[in-house]
């Protein structure tokens, strides 16, 4: 009877870090594809990534096995999720718009050395970065349980990712050379980046109540986001990020 407790235990613990491990291993295979400019496979790795990453926080909650170890490999998990991936697509997108990557040859003890990339793409790189300062201020930041203090970090992700996408739809046709300009890239790289690390608060999906009243902004988000979803499909992802910004600039104002 202990033994099978002791097993249940053990399970219900690990159940969260399963998630939190298929979180993991959708970031590696979409890093993969994103290097291979196979965008839509890593976007949609992507997005099964982050709900995983929705899953593992639910039912670490649920069963009440919140630790530090499941904060910190979450954290890990995601910095290659939502941190790694969006950074790889920024760099092809520089490609796309007319960056040229350029060989460089170094020779160490009569060995050569050859790299060949972009050094101005680089910049997409930028990303990874300000995800993992954001990540770490998650962890740090006892505040952030019930709400978000900047752009998550999986957010950010799926706007980064789904813009390839966005750049192949017809019905973006009339847009596509204002987005898809290397300026336009580098602003998109800064703001995002700069938004991650924001202080603007942000709210979460964790539900504490079912009263309508405490839930209202959420509401309006998940109604807003069913009839984009049914008018654009999949690229209506991109403009759900910028309605979560906009709903919650008003949010905060009106509070």
């Amino acid at each position: 009877g202990n033994n099978l407790i002791l097993i249940i235990g053990m399970i219900k613990k690990n159940i969260p870090n399963f998630f939190t491990s298929l979180n993991f291993i959708c970031g590696c295979l979409a890093s993969y594809f994103a290097f291979k400019s196979l965008f839509e496979a890593a976007f949609f790795l992507v997005l099964i990534g982050v709900f995983f990453d929705l899953f593992d926080g639910f039912f670490a909650r649920l069963f009440k096995v919140e630790s530090n170890f499941g904060l910190q490999f979450d954290s890990m998990a995601d910095l290659i999720t939502s941190g790694l991936v969006p950074g790889i697509v920024m760099y092809k997108l520089f490609l796309q718009v007319g960056l040229k990557e350029i060989d460089f040859i170094f020779n160490v003890f009569n060995v050569d050395f050859i790299f060949s990339f972009s050094p101005l793409a680089l910049i997409g790189f930028i990303i990874p970065l300000s995800s993992a300062i954001r990540l770490t201020r998650f962890n740090l930041d006892v505040s952030q349980k019930d709400e978000f203090n900047g752009l998550p970090a999986p957010a950010n992700a799926l706007f980064i990712v789904s813009l390839p996408i966005l750049y192949d739809d017809p019905v973006f046709n009339s847009i596509r050379p204002f987005i898809f300009s290397f300026s336009s890239l580098l602003v998109i790289t800064f703001l995002s980046s700069i938004m991650m690390n924001l202080r603007f608060r942000l709210f979460s999906f964790k539900l504490n109540s079912f009263k309508l009243h405490e839930n209202f902004y959420q509401l309006i988000f998940v109604l807003v986001g069913i009839v984009l979803f049914y008018f654009f499909n999949w690229i209506s992802i991109p403009i759900l990020i910028i309605v979560y910004i906009i709903i919650n600039i008003l949010r905060n104002y009106l509070n």
